[in-house]
């Protein structure tokens, strides 16, 4: 019963280890591989993070994200209030979710402008976010953070969320591949045959 298998299964993380994910959903390509080979993921939250950072937006991020996942005293924060938000990310921007927190933390904005300025990036209307670079900065400004360093972080959140997953969605595909997986894993026969019918 795919429904009831468990997420913490060693042999299944071991495919994306070793790079055997062929047939694996989202996880076949070439590059898809590597990242995995060197992350080592031994949880669900590990190859969410991979399917989003293995997009044109957040990719930059990829050598960072391994690096701060096997070495955490390596993690650096331009402000304290981003540790809340990039912990679980390892310092690296990887979803949608924490632009929206970020803008929020940081500037003050209210949820509803700071998914405006989030969809703004997602579909590239570079002019509407350069209108919100100064609002930013002021509202960063009544935290105590330099024009300087507020201008380095919307310049980070600019090129990241060019193409970045929110997470809601990359969970959803961490689910399928992960199951997949564990199809692949314990029933490689019968999952390489539905594989080659289906159509």
């Amino acid at each position: 019963d795919i429904e009831s298998i468990s997420y913490d299964d060693k042999k299944v993380y071991e495919l994306f280890t070793n790079g055997l994910t062929d047939g694996v959903f989202q996880c076949e390509s070439s590059g898809m591989k590597s990242v995995f080979m060197r992350l080592k993921p031994t949880n669900l939250e590990d190859i969410i993070a991979v399917i989003s950072l293995y997009r044109p937006g957040p990719m930059d991020s990829i050598d960072s994200y391994i690096e701060n996942r096997h070495n955490s005293e390596n993690i650096r924060y331009k402000k304290p209030l981003l540790k809340d938000i990039l912990d679980v990310t390892y310092g690296c921007m990887v979803y949608q979710e924490q632009v929206m927190q970020i803008f929020r933390s940081l500037a003050g904005y209210s949820l509803g402008r700071a998914d405006i300025v989030r969809r703004a990036m997602s579909k590239k209307k570079h002019e509407v976010l350069e209108d919100e670079r100064a609002f930013f900065c002021d509202g960063c400004a009544k935290n105590g953070i330099s024009k300087e360093i507020s201008n380095e972080i919307f310049d980070d959140m600019s090129s990241f969320a060019s193409y970045a997953f929110n997470k809601s969605h990359a969970a959803a595909y961490a689910v399928v591949a992960y199951r997949t997986a564990y199809l692949k894993a314990y029933y490689p026969e019968i999952y390489y045959e539905a594989l080659l019918n289906v159509n």
